[in-house]
């Protein structure tokens, strides 16, 4: 293969995975609206959604484009890729059973935090935050992370992503972060103060693994007049942490 049929067999790749982004953000679409969405030519969205068709990533109902179900497939075996993912979720789920409140375990990938695990008191309920990515500045999880990570690294994220505003609340400012984060390595754990949502509050730990690289974290959330203080809430965390820790030790 030359190097620029190279060049168009990547082209062609973005462009199908930009049209399926663009159906995921329009929550469905028809053909002329991912048009409209994304700027290509009808006839060439056309031969990209039949490709995807075709490969059951999309499917069409009632000529409007929607994601299929095989995203969710491939969704939850990503999820089960680490085997420790189900020592984070067990700890997470005994932990919102003894707070009576919703508990998170997330992770970082490509500069974002992405919720894989929201653990709620009873089994039955599914936690709304589950699958969520989350800018890391804004997030209690998110900025534990960032927390344990380089200011070389920590610039190449917000570099990424910048600093979005989501509510008053929000840190918009590198400085800002900066010295938020210095506070969290002091006092051992993050607090989101209702800086992705308005009337979520949370307070989350970093989790190391055994080499002292991030693993992941876990946050209590839930809305501020129900939350004890936030070290009250630390005093819980940090059990949980420390033996989830000890347990990804032995795991290696």
């Amino acid at each position: 293969m030359s190097a620029t049929d190279g060049g168009d067999t990547r082209k062609t790749t973005k462009t199908s995975l930009a049209v399926v982004e663009a159906i995921n953000e329009l929550d469905g679409a028809t053909l002329s609206e991912l048009a409209d969405h994304t700027g290509l030519a009808t006839s060439t969205l056309h031969t990209h959604l039949r490709t995807l068709e075709e490969t059951e990533y999309v499917t069409r109902i009632d000529n409007t484009y929607q994601l299929g179900l095989k995203l969710f497939y491939l969704g939850e075996n990503a999820r089960r890729r680490d085997s420790r993912y189900t020592l984070a979720k067990e700890k997470a789920f005994r932990l919102a059973n003894q707070v009576s409140e919703e508990v998170n375990f997330a992770v970082e990938e490509y500069g974002r935090s992405i919720m894989l695990f929201d653990e709620t008191p009873s089994p039955s309920d599914t936690g709304f935050q589950v699958g969520r990515y989350f800018h890391m500045h804004s997030s209690a999880s998110g900025k534990a992370m960032l927390a344990e990570y380089s200011e070389q690294r920590v610039d190449e994220i917000i570099d990424k992503w910048g600093l979005p505003k989501y509510t008053e609340n929000t840190i918009t400012d590198i400085d800002e972060l900066r010295g938020e984060l210095e506070t969290i390595r002091e006092q051992g754990y993050a607090v989101n103060q209702q800086e992705e949502l308005e009337g979520l509050h949370s307070v989350a730990m970093v989790i190391n693994n055994p080499d002292g690289s991030v693993f992941g974290s876990l946050d209590v959330s839930g809305p501020p007049y129900r939350l004890p203080e936030d070290h009250e809430i630390a005093a819980q965390l940090q059990p949980v942490v420390e033996e989830l820790e000890s347990e990804l030790e032995d795991a290696g």
